[in-house]
């Protein structure tokens, strides 16, 4: 069943995006465009993140297009859909039950609220948030060593998607941010292969709340 919270009225965004760093700057993106909060995030097998999004179904279509928007210049791949009242039965599919992989060593379901750990408790202060996705356990090392070196960071989490993919996440002020990830981009671009790297500024609470569950 759906959540109480939700009414005959929501609409729900399906959201799959193929890189786990692009999925959080385009919830960045949404969150701070419309009115949404996310239901779940759910790591797919296409080494990305699946988003689920509620809201009215007028919000809902405003995500959804931000989304296509941001997607398509960061030249990522997007699936999306919107679902307006979802079905009864539709729900036994939209919420997935907590999950963990045990090849990835990790959770692979977060929802919101499961836990009472806020970004703050994890990430005090956090003014940016840097990401750096590589193929190539090598790479990424290499990125964060770098990106260490170069200005006061907090590495706060290191995600497995399968297929040698792996992002790392890190927090700080904006500057040292912006510096740590070229300095990571460049480190992994030289030793292996780089997925991408981003950088988000003041982070939406949903993009908090997924990391969170990291």
């Amino acid at each position: 069943m759906p959540p109480a919270a939700l009414d005959r009225k929501s609409a729900v965004a399906l959201l799959e995006i193929h890189s786990l760093g692009a999925a959080l700057v385009v919830l960045d993106r949404v969150e701070k465009s419309a009115l949404v909060q996310v239901l779940q995030a759910e790591l797919n097998d296409a080494y990305g993140l699946f988003l689920k999004l509620t809201g009215d179904s007028a919000a809902v279509r405003i995500a959804t297009d931000t989304a296509r928007e941001v997607a398509a210049t960061m030249q990522v791949a997007l699936t999306a859909e919107v679902l307006d009242a979802p079905a009864a039965g539709t729900w036994t599919v939209l919420e997935s039950p907590p999950e963990y992989q045990p090849l990835l060593e990790q959770e692979v379901v977060f929802t919101p609220g499961h836990r009472a750990l806020s970004m703050t408790d994890k990430t005090p202060t956090t003014e940016a948030l840097g990401l750096i996705e590589t193929q190539g356990f090598t790479a990424v090392t290499a990125a964060t060593d770098a990106a260490c070196k170069t200005a006061a960071i907090r590495v706060i989490a290191k995600e497995k998607l399968g297929g040698g993919y792996i992002t790392v996440i890190f927090a700080g002020d904006v500057a040292a941010v912006t510096a740590a990830v070229e300095a990571g981009r460049q480190a992994a671009e030289a030793v292996g292969k780089l997925v991408s790297a981003y950088v988000i500024a003041r982070p939406s609470e949903g993009v908090g709340q997924i990391l969170t569950r990291l």
